[in-house]
């Protein structure tokens, strides 16, 4: 079964007013294995409770970064030369 049928399910169980551990009993008896958990539910839950019902994954990892370019001179070039840094 894909997580995002798992999602649906969850999904359905908050709209029926299912707690976290009927929800979990249900869907993990339905499926067959422990697909679920408590926490996992929980956590799905309160996202639904706060009133965001999107079932997709969130964003993972660290954000891209983008270079703005300002000037075509090199980098050490514009750093002044006369640089004095203390390190106490």
């Amino acid at each position: 079964m894909e997580i995002s049928e798992i999602r649906v399910l969850m999904k359905y169980e908050f709209h029926h007013g299912a707690t976290t551990r009927q929800a979990v009993a249900k869907i993990n008896s339905v499926i067959g294995i422990q697909v679920v958990t408590n926490y996992t539910i929980a956590r799905w839950f309160k996202k639904f409770r706060s009133g965001d019902f999107d079932l997709s994954n969130e964003p993972r990892g660290r954000p891209k970064t983008r270079w703005i370019v300002t000037s075509r001179k090199p980098l050490w070039k514009r750093i002044p030369a006369k640089v004095h840094v203390n390190y106490h």
